[in-house]
């Protein structure tokens, strides 16, 4: 079971990220070899997914912005999403560029890109993460931890714009004939003053399993692929604060993640009755998504086919954890300990 916490709003405001326009996406090959034209589509393809990602961002900074934080976290879990699939668009280029046959001048250039382009992707990582914590202590009323986690968002896209800048100013100088290209801006090392901010207080993870996520045999994030996961169910019964809600949905979202589907646990305070309530939202395909109420498994006859729902209230909700660590950081480690009650295997 969730505990309620108290909601509330903040007068903080984050910039907005600029436009994908402002990213030069075209370029002309060094030559015409092949691999220099597969370069540059590769590149193009990649910084268009960027412009993809961009656009979600900024909507989740507005909604932020107009303390709709639900919505925010709903287009902060899209972007991961799409940064996840920018990660792979990257990887394929960082391949090509390892393995191409380039003049040294030439493989100076793509390299020097394919760090920012990888800056990119952890920019837009620790700013949406972020952005998702704000969104959650700002909706509980928690100003102080909010607003600092904004100052680190705000950190993050601005680093993110310096390596817009870079990323531009390479193509520039390539044009101009010239070698000296530059590296990616470091990444924020979040430097904290002690009289205007507050660290938020560090949960000791120590509890969780160490390693948590397995690999196991992957599968695919559409509604057949999870139905097969849920399988038959539970077999453990519900057991209030043993064995409710919040550790079925941390168990389901576990065994999701070890098998290459990405889950999210949610959490809403003030469910039925005014108790708090977790289950678990999966991300499918084409940007749709489907929940899992993990407690309809505990009913005698219901199959772990009959936990997927698309019923929209599913999709409000206060919180929105990309992994076990975010969510005990926030609810502390006890709320979702399944596997004191399962075997972790």
């Amino acid at each position: 079971m969730i505990r309620h916490l108290h909601s509330g709003v903040i007068s903080i405001l984050l910039c907005t990220l600029l436009c994908n326009g402002c990213i030069y996406s075209s370029e002309k090959p060094a030559s015409s070899g092949s691999h220099q034209i597969e370069l540059a589509v590769r590149q193009s393809v990649a910084l268009d997914h960027l412009g993809i990602m961009i656009e979600t961002q900024n909507r989740a900074i507005n909604a932020f912005n107009n303390r709709n934080y639900t919505t925010c976290q709903v287009e902060c879990g899209q972007t991961a999403s799409q940064n996840e699939a920018y990660s792979s668009l990257v990887g394929a280029y960082a391949e090509l560029v390892r393995n191409a046959s380039l003049h040294e001048s030439d493989r100076v250039y793509y390299e020097a890109q394919l760090n920012i382009l990888q800056a990119f992707q952890r920019n837009i990582d620790q700013s949406t993460s972020d952005l998702n914590l704000a969104c959650g202590y700002a909706a509980d009323g928690d100003d102080t931890h909010s607003q600092y986690y904004v100052k680190r968002a705000s950190e993050s896209i601005g680093v993110f714009h310096d390596n817009i800048d870079r990323f531009n100013d390479n193509v520039d100088a390539r044009d101009k004939g010239s070698a000296d290209f530059l590296s990616p801006a470091p990444d924020p090392s979040y430097p904290i003053d002690p009289l205007n901010t507050t660290l938020p207080r560090k949960t000791d993870l120590a509890d969780i399993p160490d390693p948590y996520y397995l690999n196991k045999t992957p599968f695919q994030n559409t509604p057949d692929e999870v139905k097969r996961l849920l399988g038959k169910g539970f077999f453990t019964p519900y057991a209030c604060s043993s064995f409710d809600c919040s550790e079925m949905a941390a168990y389901i979202e576990w065994k999701l993640e070890c098998h290459n589907v990405t889950a999210q646990i949610a959490t809403k305070d003030d469910w039925e009755g005014g108790y708090g309530h977790a289950w678990v939202i999966v991300p499918l395909r084409g940007g749709k998504y489907l929940a899992i109420e993990s407690t309809v498994s505990a009913m005698e006859g219901s199959l772990g086919a009959e936990m997927i729902t698309y019923d929209p209230e599913y999709f409000v909700c206060d919180h929105r954890f990309e992994d076990i660590y975010e969510a005990s950081e926030f609810f502390g480690v006890e709320e979702w300990d399944w596997w004191n009650k399962l075997e972790l295997r």
